[in-house]
């Protein structure tokens, strides 16, 4: 049994396996799943807990982004993340900001699987009288999100579609995601970036009001964020989130849950195991897993390759093809 995470991440560690039952077995991971009040955070412990629940290990969430948790992973205090696909490969590779700032050789990651599409676009309050990305020019819009760099990347990608930069807007800055919507909502700035549904816009829609932007949906615009990086698609969000009154377009892409590469075949595949046969309980703990079925777990859309356990798993299952050994085979 390991004996793993407990001194460095006691005090920000969110349990979520503690109030289940024991196994003789049990071991226990991590979990890097963002702060509290992103949609990353309520996705990490929905996860966590069926996992918890239903299987000999325990799942620990760490509430904090991937600057943060990458480096954990390098001392084995973290064991998986879930992540933004752009903001992980910047990340695998050493690229900016983590080949300058972190790490010059990168973060070595594996994909687990890939889960439902999260959609953003920029969040304002109702009463702001902007109507589109053209009425951000020259407003107070949170683009810069320090350490939180995979916010910073989806900010600048949305000022994309738009044909839209930083020099276009009054960029102001921030710690985090969820600092970004509640300076919204605390009037500091216009607008922010927003992960359709999670619970700081539900907070802002509360209190003030609130307003999802559409994205510019033409070739020009994907062709811009894919500059940017290459899973971005853009896709029709419904109305009924917090925001969105009418239908919109926001930018998406499926949702990565990584490892670190020398992470046991065992630990991935008890927690692909888990959550393949227990999916259907996702929801009953954060509705918005609606739609985080064994379907989108293999996707060539990914920029890391996958786990060798977690390959052996979808073969086991059918749904690994030879195009995923293509696309397996170009990945570094």
């Amino acid at each position: 049994m390991r004996n793993t995470h407990v001194r460095m991440c006691t005090s920000i560690l969110v349990s979520v396996g503690l109030l289940f039952g024991s196994y003789a077995h049990a071991d226990r991971y991590v979990l890097g799943g963002n702060p509290p009040g992103s949609l990353f955070n309520s996705i990490a412990n929905a996860i966590g807990t069926v996992v918890s629940q239903n299987s000999e290990n325990t799942i620990d969430v760490l509430p904090q982004g991937g600057t943060v948790y990458y480096p954990m992973m390098l001392s084995k205090e973290v064991d998986f993340g879930l992540v933004n696909p752009f903001d992980a490969y910047a990340a695998h590779t050493g690229m900016a900001p983590y080949g300058s700032k972190l790490i010059d050789k990168g973060f070595s990651l594996r994909t687990v699987m890939v889960g439902k599409p999260i959609n953003i676009s920029f969040i304002t309050t109702k009463d702001s009288g902007i109507r589109n990305f053209e009425d951000l020019k020259g407003k107070r819009v949170v683009a810069d999100y320090g350490a939180f760099a995979s916010s910073s990347l989806s900010a600048n990608t949305l000022l994309a579609t738009a044909g839209l930069t930083k020099d276009d807007i009054k960029v102001v800055s921030v710690g985090s995601y969820p600092q970004g919507v509640k300076a919204v909502q605390e009037g500091r700035a216009d607008a922010s970036v927003a992960s359709i549904g999670s619970g700081v816009t539900r907070e802002l829609d509360a209190t003030r009001g609130a307003k999802i932007l559409s994205v510019t949906n033409t070739p020009e615009a994907l062709s811009a964020a894919r500059k940017i990086g290459k899973s971005w698609v853009i896709s029709a969000v419904k109305p009924g989130a917090p925001g969105v009154s009418e239908e919109v377009n926001a930018i998406s892409y499926g949702v990565p849950v990584v490892a670190r590469a020398d992470l046991d075949d065992r630990a991935v595949r008890s927690l692909l195991e888990t959550v393949w046969n227990h999916h259907e309980k996702l929801p009953g703990i954060f509705g918005w897993m609606r739609g985080w079925t064994p379907d989108k777990f293999v996707n060539t859309a990914v920029s890391i390759p996958y786990h060798p356990a977690a390959i052996a798993f979808y073969k086991e299952k059918g749904v690994w093809t030879s195009e995923m050994d293509r696309v397996q085979s170009s990945l570094k």
